[in-house]
């Protein structure tokens, strides 16, 4: 039974796909006010947390900033969003320009997995995905965060190009990072497949494919 599964223990951050360890921690969404103060989401755990790793880095891995305050915005009642200041950012005009980017800090800044059966979302890129049956049919590409929950990118056999799925707790059977593979239920993926084109038949779901009454044959041969 699905609800007997044990919730997943994740940290939430997004991963990055580049070679060097990085973890993304959070997001710039645009300027606020006049005075060089940004709207900022963090992806971690504890949001507030976003700055307790040193400084904060770009997406070109170079170019950093430094954290002096967080504060929640007065208008915006959601825990991950925050007004933040840096100390390289003095005016709206720079805040604007950082519109979009994504904050990172190297892996091993941050701090040991407690529990055993944690693990980073980066640590998720390259698994190999196996089906209920143990058949490898695919592997992770990206993992994202958008506002409304976890996205994975997987490329799965059948598939010209990428597919991108909800990741659910329900969904998954088995995660074994270590291992290099994670276990994700046939019969959820199939349902949540069914409006993409494969041709692979095991992706398929059988139920669509009722065979046509007499009449309906006979009709279409007309």
């Amino acid at each position: 039974m699905v609800d007997s599964k044990p919730p997943l223990k994740l940290v939430k951050t997004q991963a990055s796909k580049g070679e060097e360890r990085w973890v993304c921690l959070g997001v710039i969404m645009g300027a606020h006010g006049i005075q060089g103060e940004v709207k900022l989401k963090s992806f971690t755990q504890d949001p507030k947390q976003i700055g307790a790793y040193g400084p904060l880095f770009l997406d070109n891995h170079e170019d950093k900033l430094a954290l002096l305050k967080l504060r929640s915005p007065k208008v915006i009642s959601r825990e991950t969003i925050f007004v933040a200041r840096f100390k390289e950012v003095e005016d709206r005009e720079t805040a604007q320009l950082l519109t979009g980017q994504k904050l990172y800090v190297l892996k091993d800044k941050l701090p040991e997995l407690a529990e055993p059966d944690a693990f980073y979302f980066e640590d998720l890129i390259g698994l190999k995905i196996l089906s209920t049956t143990q058949k490898e049919v695919g592997h992770i590409l990206a993992v994202f965060d958008f506002g409304a929950g976890e996205i994975l990118e997987l490329e799965l056999e059948g598939y010209k190009e990428s597919v991108m799925v909800p990741f659910l707790k329900e969904w998954v059977a088995e995660i074994n990072v270590e291992a290099g593979f994670l276990v994700l239920d046939a019969a959820y993926l199939a349902e949540y497949l069914k409006p993409f084109k494969s041709s692979d038949e095991k992706w398929d779901d059988k139920a669509d494919k009722k065979p046509k009454k007499k009449d309906e044959t006979e009709d279409h041969k007309k």
